[in-house]
């Protein structure tokens, strides 16, 4: 019997979808595994993850999780007292993975690399979330914003885009999303005309599980910054477009069936 793999993951929403795909790797290899991460982010996961066992990581509070002992812990910081406390709980194996490589080769080829696993060829196209796109071309849905202004680039880019989609056919829309970050960018994109035309709707989902399942009701396809609604449109299916500025896209880009441009 393999040892049970303990995967902590915290970040944001793009570091959290961006180790699912390891995730079912290791699940996949006849381990079975246990996910410390962000309970809101866990909430994404359906029945279909049901063979995983998520706890929250925040309630670790910096320890080590219980029942360790002759498991594989899989950790994204590199902090060698960790990994030396993990040892003396008697874990089989412990792994302290760059959670911020900046060139090289993909984040998780990177990760693989680390643990000596192989990925499988499919694994960047593989929409880990499930299939749900509808197949229409009728809504735009574009996120400005992202977790640091370093990554975003200009609004008037946005709006081209936007204009464009709107002209193209009577029939189609543009939503524009904000999360709780992006107050400045949300201005911005207010105090432009564009936003008077009765086609273009801004939305401010509250938690990740509402802008999923807003994705999956309006957004035909999806454009951003480097972020993480863009991993998350990416392996709902949707074909998704991100702008890479201030992070390296050979490292950072989405996995998912309908990556554009």
């Amino acid at each position: 019997m393999k040892a049970p793999v303990v995967f902590l993951r915290g970040g944001g929403l793009g570091d959290f979808i961006l180790i699912l795909p390891l995730v079912k790797l290791a699940y996949q290899r006849g381990h079975s595994v246990r996910l410390y991460a962000r309970s809101h982010y866990t909430k994404l996961l359906d029945s279909k993850w049901s063979w995983i066992e998520v706890e929250d990581i925040d309630e670790l509070d910096g320890k080590p999780p219980p029942n360790i002992k002759g498991s594989i812990v899989v950790s994204f910081w590199t902090d060698e007292s960790w990994k030396q406390e993990m040892e003396q709980h008697g874990v089989t194996q412990s792994y302290a993975i760059d959670p911020r490589p900046k060139d090289g080769d993909s984040f998780l080829e990177q990760a693989c690399q680390r643990l000596g696993w192989e990925l499988p060829e499919n694994y960047k196209t593989d929409p880990v979330l499930d299939d749900h796109w509808n197949g229409q071309d009728r809504t735009y849905w574009i996120h400005p914003g992202s977790g640091g202004s370093n990554k975003n680039l200009p609004i008037v880019d946005f709006v081209i885009r936007a204009q464009n989609w709107l002209e193209s056919r009577p029939d189609r829309e543009v939503i524009f999303s904000f999360g709780e970050a992006d107050q400045q960018v949300k201005e911005m994109v207010r105090s432009n005309e564009i936003t008077q035309s009765p086609r273009v709707h801004i939305v401010e989902p509250e938690t990740v599980v509402e802008l999923k399942k807003q994705l999956l009701s309006f957004a035909d396809q999806y454009l951003g910054n480097d972020s993480g609604p863009g991993h998350l449109a990416a392996n709902l299916g949707i074909p998704t477009e991100i702008w890479f500025r201030s992070t390296n896209a050979s490292v950072w880009k989405p996995t998912g069936p309908r990556l554009l441009g």
